[in-house]
């Protein structure tokens, strides 16, 4: 039932979360109650992604969706982008945004073992690829992996690692950089607005919020990226739409060495997150 280039499905559950560095500058302390103390987060099954001379260093989404779950916070499966909207897209910004909104809400619902909506969003993200013209090139084996081991949190991370290979080779070569840009960009916000509905009633207390916080620089590395494609529209498209939320998340470097992430700052990107993701959806 599932015979389709899942290795182009699967792939942006490596490339949406971008790794980790320590960055804050002083400014004054805000009240200890509405501030995150910085605290190392360690990631690993780290990709590279080589452009334009510069390597990007990125690990893989499931992390985060991994971490959701060790800490217990529940599963937003009416958070999710709706999956019977697919079809409404129709120009290839949106399509290919949406498709890494959907290949990322895939791999949330694979993590937290949700077997039917896992199947109703591969298919959807398959449709979406299909429509995108990226349905080529690839075998059955990957696709008969995924079926043996659609319910494997730990084989579908392996799986997603050596699909992400295939899909970054077949991009390059058809000259489609832009398109991993495009998805690149539709992953990161989804995974971030997870993560913003997952601190209930914004506990400043709860562990996500740091990770929330570490979204600054992978938001610095991501606009790295798409810079060195800024010769296709769409992608100049996408960076003047990122920058509300990288005008937000640069307010974290005034904050003093002891301060990751306020209250405020925290409420201001939540909004500039879901007014980005209310665009890209609608």
């Amino acid at each position: 039932m599932y015979k389709m280039s899942v290795s182009k499905i699967l792939f942006l559950f490596n490339i949406w979360s971008i790794v980790l560095f320590s960055s804050c500058q002083s400014s004054k302390k805000e009240d200890d109650k509405n501030t995150i103390i910085p605290n190392t987060v360690l990631y690993e099954n780290f990709i590279e992604i080589k452009n334009v001379g510069v390597n990007y260093k990125i690990p893989s989404p499931m992390e985060m969706f991994i971490f959701f779950k060790k800490i217990d916070s529940p599963f937003l499966y009416n958070k999710i982008h709706k999956a019977n909207k697919y079809s409404e897209y129709m120009s290839v910004k949106a399509k290919a945004i949406n498709f890494g909104i959907y290949t990322a809400d895939l791999a949330y619902c694979s993590v937290f073992e949700d077997v039917q909506k896992t199947i109703e969003y591969f298919d959807v993200s398959r449709k979406l690829a299909s429509s995108l013209g990226l349905d080529d090139g690839y075998g059955e084996k990957i696709a008969n992996r995924i079926n043996k081991n659609i319910t494997n949190v730990d084989s579908l991370m392996d799986i997603s690692a050596d699909s992400y290979y295939s899909t970054k080779q077949f991009l390059e070569e058809q000259g489609y950089e832009y398109l991993l840009g495009l998805m690149l960009v539709g992953g990161w916000v989804e995974g971030l607005y997870l993560a913003i509905e997952s601190v209930d009633g914004i506990d400043m207390s709860n562990p996500i919020v740091e990770r929330i916080a570490d979204q600054q620089v992978l938001l610095d590395n991501l606009l790295g990226y798409l810079h060195n494609n800024v010769n296709n529209k769409l992608i100049l498209d996408v960076i003047k739409d990122l920058e509300p939320i990288q005008e937000e998340f640069d307010m974290l470097y005034f904050n003093d060495e002891e301060t990751i992430i306020t209250k405020k700052q925290f409420v201001d990107i939540s909004n500039a997150v879901q007014s980005l993701r209310n665009k890209y959806i609608d």
